[in-house]
């Protein structure tokens, strides 16, 4: 119905999104998303670093990411925050943390978002501040502090303000394909077996529909070696920098 609704008041707009991974030594994936009703795109790549610490666990998001604004003919190149699973051994819950840059090289203007994790003792939860500023004169044109998901003020240079509540913003549920065509290698085909074991309960059955998948796939990536076949990415390729 939500859906529906949205679609009447003209909000509604298609999204397409698709995910893969490029490579397995790092393991890199690549990222494409667009929408042409908007007439915007984000194309990311990113790996990850994972260490623990005591009760947490902390995944560095190494990569960046660009968005392309195509009725400006603008892009904005960002990096990602870290991630982190707080108490895992009791009632995990997730939190981000680290600074985020934004930047555009024709417009001229940059940002810098902090997600600030919670203190020890005391302080809020899910905190972010951010600012932009523009490049060449070095003012600060918009400020920006809340929750990154709650309620978020921006103040403007001029003295404007506006509130967002990230809450109350409307989630659409994604549509993809049945398992059935879905190709061999997408992930809910390739670890279905793996989710209905944990969706069950059966951490035994889990482990070992993983470990002969992990062994496949180790079993593939030995014959590659020995034929000198390079893996090939379904949807995205490597670009080559040049001097």
């Amino acid at each position: 119905m939500m859906e529906d609704n949205l679609k009447s008041h003209g909000y509604c707009y298609c999204v397409r999104f698709v995910a893969e991974q490029v490579s397995h030594h790092p393991p890199v994936s690549g990222f494409y998303c667009e929408c042409k009703e908007k007439k915007m795109c984000v194309n990311t790549h990113v790996w990850t670093k994972s260490k623990f610490m005591g009760m947490s666990v902390g995944v560095s998001m190494v990569g960046e990411g660009v968005l392309y604004l195509l009725e400006h003919d603008e892009e904005y190149v960002f990096t990602l925050p870290c991630a982190y699973a707080r108490s895992i051994l009791t009632v995990p819950w997730v939190e981000l943390g680290g600074k985020v840059t934004i930047s555009c090289a024709k417009s001229g203007y940059s940002a810098t978002v902090t997600f600030h994790t919670k203190p020890f003792y005391g302080g809020k939860v899910h905190r972010v501040t951010a600012e932009v500023k523009h490049n060449q004169t070095g003012n600060i044109v918009c400020k920006a502090q809340g929750e990154w998901n709650g309620i978020l003020e921006f103040t403007y240079s001029n003295g404007e303000t506006k509130v967002i509540d990230t809450s109350k913003l409307p989630v659409i549920k994604k549509k993809i394909r049945t398992l059935e065509k879905q190709g061999p290698y997408e992930s809910r085909r390739l670890w279905q077996h793996v989710t209905e074991s944990l969706r069950a309960g059966n951490m035994d059955e889990a482990t070992e529909h993983k470990h002969r998948l992990e062994e496949k796939q180790r079993s593939e990536g030995k014959q590659r070696a020995a034929t000198k076949t390079p893996w090939k990415p379904k949807y995205f390729i490597k670009e080559v920098k040049t001097k």
